[in-house]
């Protein structure tokens, strides 16, 4: 019997958020103390307060700058002596460039405490930032000036020169926020752009431009509401539903893009999110508590809005595929979206929304509206899609169906869906409602799967689509074939269809129409592969799946004849077939093949992207596969069950060659190509195939050129979570032996830290581990400001449970590489010499290792830069009881360059502290420094170990601890060794 999960109260959640920010995992902290706010009752003001004020400290160290300020803002309200909410509260303003309010939080908190040192030096760093700010607010005030004359004024001499003029307004929009705020000039932006867009003299292109610059204002919350609220002062809604709608102004995707970018910044607003940066929304922001009590209101309104517009006739189709993504990007809580509750009213009634008047006629529930969408298609519609808007609503219906997160709410999901379901199926003799149908059960068979096949696994279900693929219309044939692939997902359904349905499949690949013949040959394709890679589970005869694969080459090679439609279903079949080895070598000998795959996923894009990263994958046998007990094999063996067959050309070398001859012919171009889609799973299979690409070190260059970083990252953001790790990995591969100015140029090189530091988890297998320290090494060596973003992605602790791992050898010497890298920004440094850690020990105790010679190389490197501390000595003989004895045995390790290196850090110690110096003298070690330096020329290889150690002995000998010998003078005087030679 299992204990009830306990609940905690506000105070334990306080308390969790003060021991998560003492180990300063401010993720944590934020989430603890988030929670905490949402149980805290309305008499416990002081507990709440507190709350308030810690979680602004922790949005501070996450730089959410915004919300430290509003959570300072509450405690000021209730406190406006709270001198902690004052400072944060200024230190907030200062990092948004509100500088005059900070300064006036500075200068209140400092007549509360005069003495307090830190509002000192806040406030001459704010006043100096001010005289700073009056200076370039003039001169900004000017540019923008200048720029609004030649874009709005028609001060322009001609079209070049006003294009010009507004990309100059978005770049002085995104220098500051002074520029923003004088771009946005109180609003007056607004219209100016508005009415260029609407111009019919207006081009694409500067309309795009005009929405990026009205975009990047927004990015501020506040002018993000105030925009959404302006447009229409007296009626919320169709204020609401002008600056929604702005996406249907002009038909061009790009602007379309780029507008659906606003929609995006008013979803943050209204909750205090941002995906982008990982910041997660503020349920009492969206939920209208003060001081946001209108926020839940323009949530609403922005759902309805968009859930109107997807079944609306008017919207294009790049327009409803656009509502869709903001869907997905927004409406889910478990996948980052606004917070929990809202996607279950989208699912139930309209009602459930409505807290007033209701602002929008329409009744249905937003999941209606999505199935009415997925049951249309191209050939027929009652507003117009495409075949890429079913991949767009899968992914939405199978988010949805995930947040689901309580039996209660996935009855009513499934309730919805059997209704609408049903009512299609009272009228199923009539052709339009099969095709409904047909369309319907292919989305859910490719979105929330299991809803899909309880749906389609019943007797009216397969008589309609048999009828169908029988009938001589080539529309509901191409439908019905379709639907059969889809329904094939098992491989016992695949017998099954095989067994009664053969003839109908081999009909409708006879068919003279293209497009029902290959959704046929897809059928078959499907059907051959049901067995995976296993050959004992074949559903056709040998020789079968080439077959079929000739086929689906025809369709691919033949780009003339074929639409990108029909040769994406072809991909589609060899996708399947790609399971067999067979096919796999058959693939990879075809270099016409690989590039028509290319071709294919230039054209298409994300409409190939499943069918054509899951080709890579299989052909790089890069997909999960369980490990394989050997004693479990035998046994099933023995006890005649069935054991998977691996087939002989699915071994390494095989595989190599596969990965070389995909990428010599594109397939990370073909990468970049496909990766625009939402669908995480989708990206977890390219972050496979890469991965898998860059396991060949001579492939990595390849992989770099053709785009293969930018991707790499964009999949560390937005894959799966396997998927995110996997790419990662592959970006720590690129890093390893590149230099890392061309690996990661610019920019890139800070962008890939903080997946690489991601890779740095104990739960993350071995290679990676160690890959991601080699490639943070090379970066480390590059600047400070890249080992600052190292310690700004709170790396050095992962680092050093690694550094501290004596089982795995090759981990530990690569995490003391990076750490010796790290020694050379005077912070990281500092914090090692610093009393209280055992640091400067174990890099002693390290350079001494006999047997790692790697690690003792890295660890008397590290011991040098150290010894060029202050007070290091004296820590030394204050800390390490044994130094004398890990001295002796640095100055007679076996490895010349880690003994060199050692006698290095020893005499700058001696140079450093004369008691050392004297402790030296005075033990053994003095000897073995005194035979250092009388080895010979018959020991070369440790010459710069002897002249370390002459350095030792001139350091005693300048501080007067030992003389020379007459010995030595001769010695000195005739530049020779008076020690015999063996």
């Amino acid at each position: 019997m299992t204990a009830a999960p306990t609940i905690q109260s506000a105070e334990d959640l306080k308390e969790s958020g003060n021991s998560a920010v003492k180990r300063e995992n401010w993720s944590e902290a934020l989430e603890r103390y988030t929670e905490a706010l949402q149980l805290v009752s309305e008499d416990e003001q002081a507990l709440r307060l507190t709350l308030y004020r810690n979680r602004s400290l922790v949005r501070l160290k996450l730089e959410e700058y915004e919300g430290a300020e509003a959570d300072c803002t509450l405690v000021l309200e209730k406190d406006g002596t709270d001198t902690k909410a004052l400072y944060r509260r200024s230190l907030a303003r200062e990092q948004q460039e509100k500088i005059g309010g900070a300064l006036l939080d500075c200068k209140e908190g400092l007549r509360l405490t005069p003495n307090d040192r830190d509002l000192k030096d806040l406030f001459h760093r704010l006043a100096k930032a001010n005289n700073d700010l009056l200076k370039k607010t003039t001169s900004m005030e000017h540019r923008v000036g200048e720029m609004h004359k030649l874009v709005f004024d028609g001060q322009a001499k001609d079209a070049e020169q006003r294009m010009t003029a507004i990309n100059n307004l978005l770049v002085l929009a995104r220098e500051s926020e002074t520029g923003a705020l004088r771009v946005w000039n109180e609003g007056r932006l607004v219209a100016l752009v508005l009415s260029s867009i609407s111009s019919p003299d207006t081009t694409d292109e500067f309309a795009v431009a005009a929405v990026r610059v009205l975009d990047e204002v927004c990015k501020n919350h506040g002018r993000a509401i105030q925009l959404m609220s302006m447009l229409n002062k007296e009626d919320g809604a169709k204020s609401v539903q002008t600056a929604v709608r702005l996406m249907c102004a002009r038909p061009a995707k790009e602007f379309v893009d780029a507008t659906s970018l606003i929609v995006q910044r008013f979803f943050n607003a209204c909750c205090r999110m941002d995906r982008q940066k990982e910041i997660k929304p503020d349920p009492a922001v969206a939920e209208g508590r003060k001081p946001c009590a209108a926020n839940k209101l323009w949530i609403v309104r922005l759902i309805l809005e968009l859930q109107s517009m997807l079944t609306d006739k008017t919207v294009d189709v790049h327009v409803r595929e656009t509502v869709i993504d903001l869907f997905v990007k927004n409406l889910m809580h478990m996948d980052g979206g606004i917070p929990r509750g809202w996607s279950w009213r989208f699912v139930e009634e309209r009602d459930s929304y409505v807290f007033g008047p209701a602002d929008n006629a329409n009744a249905c529930s937003g999941l209606l509206s999505l199935l009415d969408v997925s049951a249309q298609s191209p050939e027929q519609a009652e507003y117009p899609v495409s075949h890429e808007t079913r991949q767009h609503l899968a992914i939405c219906l199978t988010k949805l169906h995930d947040d689901m997160v309580f039996d209660t709410k996935r009855v009513i999901f499934k309730d919805k869906i059997d209704l609408y379901f049903n009512n299609l199926m009272s009228r199923n003799n009539e052709r339009e409602y099969q095709i409904k149908i047909s369309n319907l059960l292919c989305t859910l068979l490719q979105g929330p799967v299991d809803l899909g096949v309880s749906l389609v696994t019943n007797d009216q279900i397969t008589a309609m689509m048999l009828h169908m693929a029988a009938s001589e219309d080539l529309i509901l044939q191409a439908v019905a074939a379709e639907l059969i692939v889809l329904s094939v997902v098992k491989h016992e359904r695949a017998s099954s269809m095989l067994k009664n349905g053969k003839p109908i499949l081999y009909k409708l690949f006879n068919s003279e129409d293209p497009n029902v013949k290959v959704r046929a040959l897809v059928g078959l394709c499907k059907c051959a592969s049901a067995g995976g890679d296993d050959l004992a589970k074949s559903t056709m005869q040998e020789g079968a799946s080439l077959k079929l694969a000739q086929y689906c080459k025809k369709f691919l090679l033949d780009v003339n004849t074929y639409p990108m439609e029909v040769r994406r279903f072809a991909c589609e079949g060899l996708s399947y077939l790609s399971l067999d080895a067979d096919v796999k070598e058959w693939i990879v000998e075809d270099p016409l093949l690989l590039r028509a795959l290319l071709i294919l996923a230039q054209s298409a894009g994300a409409l190939c992207v499943y069918t054509l990263a899951q080709i890579y994958v299989n052909l790089t046998n890069s997909y999960e596969k369980p490990k394989v007990d050997e004693e479990l094999v035998k046994l099933a063996q023995f006890a005649k069950h069935h054991v998977p067959e691996t087939h002989p050309w699915d071994v390494e070398q095989y595989i190599e060659n596969r990965v070389r001859a995909l990428v010599s012919e594109g397939a990370v171009a073909a990468c970049v190509a496909i990766h625009k889609t939402e669908s995480k799973n989708a990206l977890e299979l390219i972050a496979r195939a890469m991965l898998a690409f860059s396991e060949c070190e001579d492939l990595r260059g390849k992989i770099i050129a053709e785009g293969g970083t930018p991707l790499l990252l964009h999949l560390t953001k937005n894959a799966t979570g396997e998927g995110k790790i996997k790419a990662a990995h592959a970006i720590a591969r690129l890093g390893m032996k590149a230099d890392p100015d061309i690996a990661f140029p610019g920019q890139r090189a800070y962008e890939v830290v903080k997946p690489l530091v991601e890779l740095l988890h104990p739960d993350v297998e071995g290679k990676a581990n160690y890959d991601a320290l080699v490639t943070l090494t090379n970066l480390a060596s590059k600047s400070d400001s890249i080992r600052k973003r190292i310690i700004k992605e709170r790396a050095p602790p992962k680092i050093e449970e690694f550094w501290f791992m004596v089982e795995h050898e090759h981990l530990r010497a690569a995490a003391a590489e990076l750490l010796l890298n790290m020694l050379f920004l005077e912070e990281y440094c500092e914090n090692v010499v610093k009393k209280g850690t055992d640091k400067l020990k174990l890099w002693i105790l390290y350079a001494s290792e006999a047997e790692d010679v790697r690690l003792a190389r890295t660890s008397a490197a590290g011991f040098v830069i150290l010894s060029e501390e202050e007070g290091i000595a004296a820590r030394i003989m204050d800390e390490i009881a044994s130094w004398k004895d890990c001295f002796q045995e640095i100055a007679m390790h076996e490895d010349p360059e880690t003994q060199r290196r050692g006698l290095m850090a020893i005499a700058n110690l001696m140079e450093r502290s004369e008691k050392m110096c004297a402790e030296i003298v005075a033990c053994e070690l003095f000897r073995v420094l005194i035979a250092i330096t009388k080895l010979g020329e018959m020991n070369a290889q440790r010459k710069m170990s002897m002249d370390e150690a002459k350095k030792c002995l001139s350091a005693a000998e300048a501080k007067g601890l030992i003389r020379p010998t007459d010995r030595e003078m001769y010695e000195r005087t005739n530049n020779m060794t008076t020690v015999q030679e063996e």
